[in-house]
């Protein structure tokens, strides 16, 4: 196995040469952090990272936790933590929760046991205890997609009551009046915040809000969905918390003979972007997810690196709204 030491003889340096351009390259000049890199690539060495990290302290590593791999917005929060990561010099140890307070904290504890340097948590709720126990093993944690008002913690999110007004404004503006919201468990925070940002606008244009919990799944979509369409004063349209919550209500729809958008329109939250899918169905409001991804990445490596030190810090992100094929005017305007 190549050395150090065999790099150095390589490179005509000494051995403390090679490791201050594997640590610290600014330390040498360019001329000589060519040379040793060059041998590097010629002698294919890999450096001990173990050795570097106890000299160091850290692990060159950072911890993901999303809440369900199946779900294409977790997707794209992996891609972009492990890009962001991967700019900085650092890789990424991930798991997934399956929506389970339970597993969350099992996989936050893997995750320290691991001694990753930090930690970014997508959390199942916004209650404090999993930020809690990872700061209480003196670990460092960013939030990503959730407002933590109890934890004093770096949280990186979007507007999820802003952007459910904006949806259903959207159908109020086609003219619809019969408008349910078909939510998540109420006990985690988008599913209320969203919920709320419905309600905000239907009670502004002096209608009944009309609300529906069930879970974030295609299954909990569908029988939410079947129970309301069958009902004498079916709506028109339904503003769904999730695009899976989005896909069961079409597959009920198309079960009942209900069509999309003629006789129901549906918006949505986190739909596919048009640069993820040729032709996207789903009106709806889409998170800049890769650039939250970036943000809770630099925020956590920051703290690690101490460059950023003091009280958690809150970043908003924007959404956006697109608008495609599943909504239209209602039937009587037709």
């Amino acid at each position: 196995m190549t050395t150090i030491r065999d790099v150095a003889r390589h490179a005509r340096v000494a051995p403390m040469t090679v490791s201050r351009v594997l640590n610290n390259p600014d330390s040498v000049s360019d001329a000589t952090r060519v040379r040793v890199e060059t041998a590097i690539d010629e002698l294919s060495y890999i450096p001990n990272m173990i050795g570097q990290a106890l000299r160091n302290k850290l692990t060159g590593a950072i911890g993901l936790v999303v809440s369900d791999i199946t779900n294409p917005f977790a997707i794209q929060q992996i891609t972009g933590v492990s890009s962001a990561a991967r700019d900085r010099g650092f890789s990424v140890v991930f798991a997934q929760t399956e929506a389970s307070p339970d597993e969350e904290l099992r996989q936050l504890r893997s995750m320290i046991e691991r001694r990753v340097d930090g930690i970014i948590l997508s959390p199942v709720f916004n209650t404090p205890d999993s930020v809690d126990f990872v700061t209480s093993a003196k670990g460092t944690v960013v939030v990503l997609g959730y407002p933590m008002p109890d934890n004093d913690v770096d949280v990186v999110r979007c507007d999820s009551r802003a952007a459910a007004s904006e949806a259903t404004e959207h159908l109020l503006a086609l003219g619809h009046r019969r408008i349910s919201m078909l939510s998540g468990p109420p006990e985690i925070v988008t599913a209320r915040e969203r919920s709320e940002g419905y309600k905000n606008a239907m009670r502004r244009a002096g209608l009944v809000p009309d609300v529906r919990y069930g879970a974030f799944t295609v299954a909990s979509g569908f029988e939410m969905a079947t129970k309301i369409l069958a009902s004498e004063s079916r709506p028109t349209a339904l503003v769904t918390a999730s695009n899976f919550i989005a896909l069961g209500a079409a597959q009920a729809a198309q079960r009942a003979g209900v069509s999309i958008p003629a006789d129901l329109s549906i918006t949505t939250f986190d739909n596919s972007r048009t640069d993820v899918v040729l032709d996207p169905f789903f009106t709806g409001v889409i998170q800049p997810v890769t650039n939250m991804a970036t943000a809770a990445t630099t925020l956590l490596i920051d703290r690690i690196e101490h460059r950023l030190v003091g009280p958690g810090r809150e970043i908003v992100m924007p959404t956006t709204f697109e608008v495609h094929g599943s909504t239209a005017p209602p039937p009587e305007f037709l």
